[in-house]
């Protein structure tokens, strides 16, 4: 126990002892309900705005910085929590079987230090795959879906579920190939809308949540 508590709390082992904790709280934080686990998470920004743009354009421009590494490296699809959680655990238990096996034979000094400060930096690249090898599996379960705005439907052709539409009521199935959507619609009710007729919204009147619709 001395000689593991020794080993974390020297350098370099020491640096990512630090982050451990920091990470330790936050989880600690999370499971009790204090934070959001995608309180940091750029990763759903990530997949709409540059993965679209790779699928789209494979030799796009602008892919720099956090977003072009992450994607670079597989490090997307997982919130950023996550990554960032797995790269400090990564890069300590390497950091610490380095320091363990081969850092206890070099005295201390100038020189212990400067191989100490590569080996910052060499643990971090190695967590580097390690890490997106380890998310790999658990990437369907963050997928996040985007809720559809009210006016993005304009346009669409539904199929009344009412006896009849009017001023007041009525209400439509919109297919989205799943389970379907169900509209509150209005029309005119000498349009004679009735159960079964094919209509297309043409507007959506936002303070009573419903749509103005026009028979097909």
């Amino acid at each position: 126990m001395d000689t593991f508590l020794a080993n974390i709390t020297t350098f370099p082992v020491v640096v990512y002892t630090f982050l451990l904790i920091i990470v330790l709280l936050y989880w600690m934080m999370a499971f009790l309900g204090v934070v959001d686990i995608e309180m940091f998470d750029a990763d759903v920004e990530i997949e709409t705005d540059f993965e679209t743009e790779v699928s789209i354009n494979p030799d796009a421009e602008g892919l720099s910085g956090l977003a072009g590494f992450m994607l670079n490296w597989g490090l997307t699809g997982v919130p950023i929590t996550v990554v960032l959680s797995l790269l400090i655990v990564t890069s300590w238990l390497i950091c610490y079987l380095a320091t363990s096996l081969i850092f206890n034979y070099i005295p201390i000094g100038f020189v212990r230090y400067a191989l100490g400060a590569g080996l910052l930096f060499i643990c971090f690249a190695v967590s580097i795959p390690l890490t997106a090898w380890t998310i790999r599996p658990f990437k369907g379960l963050f997928i996040a879906h985007t809720a559809v705005k009210k006016n993005a439907l304009i346009g669409k052709e539904c199929e009344v579920t009412t006896g009849q539409v009017n001023e007041y009521f009525g209400q439509a199935t919109l297919e989205d190939g799943e389970a379907g959507m169900i509209l509150s619609i209005r029309a005119p009710a000498n349009k004679e809308i009735k159960k079964g007729d094919k209509v297309i919204l043409i507007e959506y009147i936002e303070k009573d949540d419903c749509y103005n619709v026009a028979k097909i």
